[in-house]
């Protein structure tokens, strides 16, 4: 069959393929195939222009994108531009050829100010009358939303600071919206009036959660179908957002993603309930001492992710798993308090070992004492790919190098000791030699190609030990990547191996 009579909806099928692959420059050569091709292509490529050119307005593709905009802005508001004062440099006069607006699906606030960088005269922002610059600044955002909101299939939006339902904006504008971003200082009418004619939802970005917003505590009742929501702050405070809490009740059997930074915003009574949560994200403030609570039970969690909590026991997390009912598939944590005894770090291993069968990632607090229940889960756990070991003493890595080799299975990829002791205890950490690295990596032959990462706190990592690294890299083909960092998230290529990016990526790279 000839491309050219293909279906429509299988060309569009290879387009969102190329899409989500982020190739964006077979996109455009597909533009330039046929008529037929053109009409596919384009819904896919304008659903979030923005993303094409990462929108920095001094960039040729980006003020091609303002320019067809602005070629499509209705009379009325060019006319009101003009009425207001606001001069325009008209990047073209060319009517564009299809009405792209109406296929954009994602819209931030920095969007209408490149669009506004990109078109508008420069003597919007460069005005010696503050005031006025602000007034003319405020028309032009005003405008702006409302021609997006009635042209476009808004998806993705982020809420602005002024009401847009008193700005002649139609209410079926908001029935299709998925996921908003918003700061829950605003005023709360803007939330009591979208949750009129907006109960759709299903990802909720909260940023300064500081306020216990009534208006954002209404929006979050009426929702059908909540499943993610993000509450970060970024200023120093106190949080007790108690009507927003109380509203989340509502929803803890169809919350499955949720990510705190900075603190836990309401009680953690309430977060324990989420019965359904699939993920769980803390990054916490070490100055608020708030901890999950002990009664947590989240039997169906698949990522259990701990980037900064000094508070939560050791003992909790051990508790969280006991109760998941073998879905966890990656334990990724960074900072966190130690456990309190060598018993304890040995109860958490055997957690895993009994209760996680699908672990493709773990992290786990060393103790030299716990290496036979480390067998025992090495044994039991035979998808795992990838393991984090922390320790703040002491520790000769060579019976724990020697284990990993020969208890593993073939699936283990990636090791990584950390050691947080030069934060916490000083100069303490990993202790190893060439020969000991040496021997490792011979126990390692006929397996996976290993990416091996180290933080050397204790000046181990000598020149000879650079020259077996690189020896086993390079020419005994051992390691497929070592790197000496602080922290695993140090690395980029760990990062892209195993993070989860794909349930809290921004709207921008996911639509």
């Amino acid at each position: 069959m000839k491309s050219s009579s293909l279906p429509t909806e299988c060309l569009r099928e290879i387009f969102e393929y190329a899409y989500e692959s982020d190739d964006l420059e077979t996109l455009g050569s597909c533009l330039l195939v046929n008529r037929k091709w053109c009409e596919a292509v384009v819904p896919v490529m304008w659903r979030n222009p923005w993303a094409l050119s990462w929108f920095n307005w001094r960039e040729k593709s980006t003020r091609s994108i303002t320019s067809t905009i602005y070629a499509l802005l209705p009379h009325d508001i060019k006319t009101a531009f003009i009425t207001n004062g606001i001069s325009i440099n008209p990047p073209t006069t060319k009517i564009p050829l299809f009405n792209y607006v109406r296929y954009i699906q994602v819209l931030e606030h920095r969007h209408i100010k490149g669009l506004i960088h990109g078109v508008f005269d420069f003597e919007l922002y460069n005005s010696s009358n503050t005031n006025n610059m602000n007034h003319n600044l405020m028309i032009v955002e005003r405008l702006l939303y409302n021609f997006f909101l009635i042209d476009s299939n808004i998806k993705y939006l982020e809420i602005p600071r002024f009401p847009l339902l008193r700005v002649a904006t139609p209410e079926y504008c908001f029935s299709g919206l998925k996921e908003i971003t918003c700061n829950a200082d605003i005023s709360p009418q803007i939330f009591k009036d979208l949750g009129k004619v907006c109960t759709n939802i299903g990802k909720l970005i909260i940023n300064r959660a500081i306020v216990d917003n009534e208006g954002l505590a209404f929006l979050i009742r009426v929702q059908k179908r909540l499943q993610y929501l993000s509450m970060c702050d970024n200023v120093v405070g106190e949080a007790d957002s108690i009507k927003i809490g109380n509203n989340l009740e509502k929803h803890e059997n169809s919350l499955i993603n949720i990510h705190f930074r900075g603190q836990i915003f309401f009680s953690p009574k309430i977060l324990a309930k989420f019965s359904s949560l699939k993920l769980l994200n803390l990054e916490l403030s070490a100055e608020k001492p708030i901890t999950l609570h002990d009664s947590s039970n989240f039997p169906f969690l698949e990522f259990l992710e701990i980037i900064y909590d000094r508070f939560t026991p050791y003992k909790v997390f051990t508790n969280i798993i006991k109760k998941t009912k073998g879905t966890l598939r990656r334990i990724a944590m960074n900072v966190i308090e130690e456990p309190e005894s060598e018993r304890e770090a040995k109860d958490y291993v055997l957690a895993i070992a009994n209760h996680c069968p699908k672990i493709e990632f773990v992290t786990i607090w060393y103790k030299e004492g716990i290496n036979d229940a480390l067998e025992t889960m090495l044994q039991k756990c035979q998808k795992l790919e990838g393991i984090k070991l922390i320790t703040v003493e002491n520790v000769k890595a060579f019976p724990l190098l020697v284990l990993l080799a020969n208890k593993s299975s073939q699936s283990l990829k990636m090791i990584n000791l950390s050691s947080i002791g030069e934060f916490f205890h000083g100069n303490m950490g990993w202790e190893f030699s060439p020969l000991d690295l040496s021997k490792f990596f011979e126990m390692w032959k006929g397996r996976k190609l290993l990416n091996f990462y180290i933080s050397d706190v204790r000046g181990n990592l000598t020149k000879e030990c650079v020259k077996i690294l690189h020896k086993y890299l390079n020419y005994d083909k051992v390691l497929n990547n070592w790197e000496e960092i602080q922290m695993l998230e140090d690395s980029e290529d760990i990062v892209n191996r195993w993070e989860t990016c794909e349930l809290w990526m921004t709207a921008e790279y996911r639509a």
